[in-house]
């Protein structure tokens, strides 16, 4: 009777236990986590300050690789970088791993050395395609400051990307400009025609003009104009994923320091596959690379929510089409940045739908997320 009765006494408790604790919905541990670990920071004569600044810092010092997913061609965003380059320098970092081709970053490691970044920039934007320009995501006077950073602090640019297309006839004029007066004689026609299509180049002209081009690194850029006009013919995102592992580890392999800061859109640098073409992408590589090192890697999603069109102002929050999970678009503050860790939740959720797909795959891949208070 005794023991019947101790049975009961365990069992009660047992019920009550179970009634007492409830079950958090994911919705619930979501906002446990935003309200525990959300901070803030703000560009004070224009220096960024506050505790969230701190923690990004802090990466650096506790990681060898920091990936920041950004959003493109944001000036608030370059501004910060060139701060990020300032503090990771302390660490032992030297090299920033960019969205752009090995040839532009050898470009932009030439610019950086000039007196006058800003305004050569803004020339090569101007000569190039309409509302484009000719190198992807550097052209303004902010995105002179990160060349101006690389330089005072001595990084290595890397580009790991392809050849992007408005990129095209700006390389092919750097490749025909450094021949003798006798090969651009000869081969005037061949590089009228090359550029009369800069989209898309003949195939055949690309390789009449490499035979005779004496330039190694002008032979390679030759060659990746090729690889990167076939990647735009097939919208190959496995090519080009894989154009970016070849390349980060070129630049990795041959590197004596071994410390990297990545900026890159987003979706390339999760953990797993890339959010948007379901391919295994360079921030996984890197991901797996640290973890074979056994060193860490860190990434941070960048996100904003309003931007504007002719004056009219969008709110992805409210868009039908958003861009960025709307949970994290509420943290929006218009006088400063919020940085949430999410990396608590990496192993906490029981996928009980209470959340949006675009939330969960984002916090799976994932460590920060920092909301910009920029309208771009």
């Amino acid at each position: 009777m005794k023991y019947l009765f101790l049975s009961f006494v365990l069992l009660s408790k047992f019920f009550t236990y179970g009634q007492e604790t409830k079950i958090l919905s994911d919705q619930e541990k979501l906002a446990q986590c935003i309200k525990g670990h959300t901070n803030y920071f703000t560009f004070n004569h224009d220096r960024p300050e506050g505790k969230g600044w701190e923690i990004l810092e802090q990466l650096f010092a506790n990681n060898q690789f920091v990936a920041w997913g950004e959003y493109h061609n944001s000036p608030a965003l370059s501004r910060l970088t060139a701060y990020a380059m300032a503090s990771a320098n302390k660490y032992g970092y030297h090299a920033l791993c960019v969205e752009t081709s090995p040839f532009v970053a050898e470009e932009l490691m030439r610019i950086s050395r000039t007196q006058h970044a800003a305004d050569t920039l803004a020339k090569i934007y101007s000569d190039g395609y309409p509302g484009i320009g000719t190198f992807p995501f550097f052209h303004s006077a902010e995105d002179a400051q990160i060349l101006e950073a690389a330089n005072k602090f001595q990084y290595n640019i890397w580009g790991i990307d392809q050849e992007f297309q408005m990129g095209f006839s700006y390389a092919l004029s750097k490749i025909y400009a450094a021949q003798s007066k006798k090969i651009k004689s000869e081969f005037k026609t061949v590089y009228d025609s090359l550029q009369a299509r800069w989209w898309y180049p003949q195939t055949n002209l690309l390789d009449s003009l490499k035979q005779v081009v004496p330039q190694k690194n002008y032979k390679a850029l030759i060659e990746e104009i090729k690889v990167s006009k076939e990647i735009y013919r097939f919208n190959d995102n496995q090519g080009r994923a894989l154009l970016m592992k070849k390349n980060f580890f070129r630049y990795y392999d041959s590197s004596k320091n071994k410390k990297v800061f990545l900026k890159l859109g987003s979706n390339h640098l999760a953990k797993g596959m890339n959010l948007q073409t379901q391919i295994y992408d360079i921030g996984n590589a890197v991901y797996e690379l640290a973890q074979r090192n056994g060193t860490n890697f860190a990434n941070v999603y960048i996100m904003i929510r309003y931007t504007t069109d002719k004056g009219i102002v969008s709110d992805d929050m409210t868009s039908e089409e958003n861009e960025n999970p709307k949970v994290f678009s509420a943290l929006y503050q218009r006088d400063q940045w919020v940085l949430v860790d999410i990396r608590s939740l990496h192993t906490q959720f029981r996928y009980d739908h209470s959340l949006a797909e675009d939330a969960y795959r984002l916090i799976e891949k994932y460590d920060f997320v920092l909301v910009s208070p920029e309208v771009l």
